[in-house]
């Protein structure tokens, strides 16, 4: 992801002259389609059948199950919502936590910076394939993409390395991938183990971090519409 977007979106940029978000954002949107292949790569190594009966078992995507009692049901999802107001609260910052990201300032105040606030330009307005630009991405990334290589073939393959602490070295992990957004990676690194791993560790389903990881998808469609139609 850090060669997509400080390499690979520099340099075509430079030959081609488009608008430098777009490169960034189609170059990190094949980085996810490739997570999903890699995955299934991964499945196929490990002898797996490539049908949905096979990979949901293999990884983890079926009803939470309760780890006291074993049992798996659909109400479970509700501890979802806690999870879901600790990222709210942790990425507003209101949380009085240090502010670690600020440790790489020196370190990255040289890179280009990405924001999808240029995205709100008249140029952009009634360009509905932003949207459907969108729906790919976060389809890659909450679901077929970072979800489903992280969460579904990673963290229960970690148990065996890191035992109990599993959850926690997937989130430092998860963290460290997001060199395409160093202004963040080391929050992401401490911070989204917690709120991502551990409930799918805990519930034995990754569904459990695609809904918590997902709302912040609809809440992307909101700012995505909101350019396109001009209220930005």
């Amino acid at each position: 992801m850090g060669i997509l977007a400080f390499v690979i979106t520099p340099g075509v940029v430079s030959v081609t002259n488009w608008p430098r978000l777009i490169v960034y954002w189609v170059a990190v949107l094949l980085g996810l389609v490739w997570q999903f292949i890699l995955s299934l790569l991964i499945l196929k190594q490990e002898g797996h059948a490539l049908n949905w009966q096979t990979v949901a078992k293999r990884t983890q995507y079926r009803k939470p199950v309760n780890p006291k009692t074993g049992k798996s049901s659909y109400w479970l999802f509700l501890w979802a919502i806690p999870f879901i107001l600790l990222s709210a609260v942790l990425q507003s910052g209101i949380s009085g936590l240090p502010n670690v990201d600020g440790l790489m300032a020196p370190l990255i105040q040289d890179l280009p910076k990405y924001d999808l606030s240029s995205l709100a330009a008249a140029e952009y307005r009634g360009a509905w394939w932003i949207l459907g630009l969108y729906l790919i991405t976060a389809i890659f990334n909450y679901l077929l993409g970072e979800e489903f290589f992280y969460r579904g073939i990673l963290l229960p393959k970690m148990k065996g390395v890191f035992g109990n602490w599993d959850w926690f070295f997937n989130g430092v992990l998860f963290g460290f991938y997001h060199l395409h957004k160093p202004q963040i990676i080391l929050s992401t690194a401490l911070y989204f183990g917690f709120e991502f791993a551990l409930p799918s560790k805990l519930f034995q389903s990754s569904w459990m971090a695609v809904i918590i990881h997902g709302l912040e998808g609809v809440l992307g469609i909101v700012v995505i519409l909101g350019i396109i139609l001009g209220y930005t």
